[in-house]
Order: C-alpha cells, then structure tokens, then sequence
C-alpha cells in the first residue's frame, strides 16, 4: 500500500467514527503540523476538499482498506442528512444547509444551530443539536419547544397528564420563564454536535 493510500484511509476511518470532524481536527489526529496537509492528501487522491470525501467516506463511495483480520468494509451503520433551520422559525424555514449525522433519526429530523448563551454550560453557542419529532421523550429529555407565539426554546420535558416543561439550566418551569402554558413539542433533542 502506498503512503496516500495510508493516509486517506486513515482519515476516512476517522471520519466514520466522528462524522463531523473538522479539518484541523485530521490533521492533529493524523499528527500533521497543518491542517493544510489534510487537503494535500485530498487532493492526490482526487478530491475538491474535505466535504467532498466526507460525503464519500459516509455513503460508502469511497471504501476504507479492511485488514484481513475483519470481514466487509468499515462503514457508518446508518448515514443521514438533516436540513439545518434557522434558530427563530425552525418548523416552516428553509433550510440553510444540511449536517451528516450517523445518528439514527426520523424523516422529519432537523438541525438546529444555538444562537445565544442561555443554555451553558450544557449546551454553548454554536452547538448544532439535532431535533426529531418521531422519538417520544421520556422523563427528564431535553425538547425543544415552541411557547405560544414566542421562540423555540430547549426545556427538558416530564410527560404525564399534562407535561411539564422545565428550562434545564434554571430549572424554572417554562410558564414562569415565558408566561405561557400554550406550548408545542417540535422534538426530542437526540444529538449535538459541537465544534472545537
């Protein structure tokens, strides 16, 4: 096997592991000085950049070199792009991109990046959570929840005769954060994804 073989391998291998891995994170688990080196690699074994052979790496087009020692191909059990929404209107918004998750979610699933720092330290500005409104939450799941006419907000959710809605930093009910009990589920939070 060449050294280009090696190397592409080994960050598609990374890639099937953490599917949203950036590219200075390659080039620091390849042990490269520069993240530079990651596209160097990329482009000899021809391609336009990082999305690209992540979109490759994940619907199986680009197959990893298995040793002899494992039968079949490594690849992600189960491949999913989910539309990212704006924070402020994410059920009736157009996406404004799309994030690869190999975390199993509905056909309704979104993608919502966090805007504001009201939620740290469990979830920062930035965060990108994944949203979906086919898994029912359980006691103490984090939703997020349309309050009335207001924002969508992140409370963690204690289903029974009539649900309760608490903010899970605070851990004030959302009524007294937000002054309503009309709210709706837009889905159970089941996944983040984060970028260091």
């Amino acid at each position: 096997m060449s050294q280009r073989h090696r190397h592409v391998d080994r960050m598609a291998e990374i890639i099937l592991q953490r599917p949203s891995v950036t590219a200075r994170q390659l080039a620091q688990a390849m042990g490269f000085a520069q993240e530079r080196s990651v596209y160097y690699w990329l482009r000899k074994a021809g391609f336009a950049g990082l999305k690209a052979f992540r979109t490759a790496v994940l619907t199986g087009r680009y197959a990893v070199a298995v040793p002899a020692a494992h039968s079949g191909r490594l690849r992600a059990p189960q491949v999913a792009e989910v539309p990212l929404v704006p924070a402020q209107t994410p059920t009736n918004a157009a996406p404004s991109g799309y994030v690869v998750t190999t975390q199993p979610v509905g056909r309704g699933a979104f993608a919502l990046t966090i805007d504001s720092d009201e939620y740290r330290p469990l979830v920062e500005r930035n965060d990108v959570l994944l949203i979906d409104p086919d898994q029912q939450p359980a006691d103490g799941d984090l939703v997020l929840v349309q309050p009335g006419s207001g924002l969508p907000v992140l409370c963690r959710m204690y289903p029974g005769g009539r649900p309760r809605f608490i903010h899970p930093i605070t851990g004030r009910p959302l009524a007294a954060s937000y002054g309503s009990d009309d709210a709706t589920v837009l889905g159970r939070v089941v996944g983040l994804q984060r970028t260091f």
